[in-house]
């Protein structure tokens, strides 16, 4: 898998809520939206969505926006085109190559399971569930 891929799941995504946001974002470059609007879009819970955003905001990938005499905030698609080409690399990857998309969910399930405090289990172990 593409450095850049591992990277930015490892850093940004963490888990399946940022894999969505950021497929999402890549998928709608033009998605100008609130944290309400976007877990409703991406059918997930607001509460689910926030951190996801909020990684990818400080990390450069959306830009957030004050709209509304600053009631709302709003979040975009940063313009950089490295991280155009960093959402396009992890869209092909997830979409196009079916043992990089194994990949990419095994490491977030594992960093799943290493936060609450479970032993990951071996792809192929007997009983592991996780035939890959």
């Amino acid at each position: 898998m593409d450095e850049h891929v591992r990277k930015f799941i490892e850093e940004t995504a963490q888990d399946l809520v940022g894999l969505d946001v950021a497929l999402f974002f890549q998928g709608n470059p033009r998605a100008f939206d609130t944290a309400s609007g976007i877990a409703l879009r991406t059918h997930r819970p607001l509460g689910d969505i926030e951190p996801a955003l909020q990684r990818m905001s400080e990390q450069g990938y959306l830009e957030v926006l004050a709209r509304g005499d600053g009631r709302y905030r709003v979040f975009a698609l940063s313009a950089s085109p490295e991280v155009w080409r960093t959402l396009c690399r992890l869209s092909d990857a997830y979409h196009e190559d079916p043992d990089a998309r194994k990949e990419i969910v095994l490491m977030l399930v594992q960093r799943r399971l290493r936060e609450r405090g479970a032993q990951p289990a071996t792809p192929n172990a007997p009983g592991s569930g996780l035939d890959v």
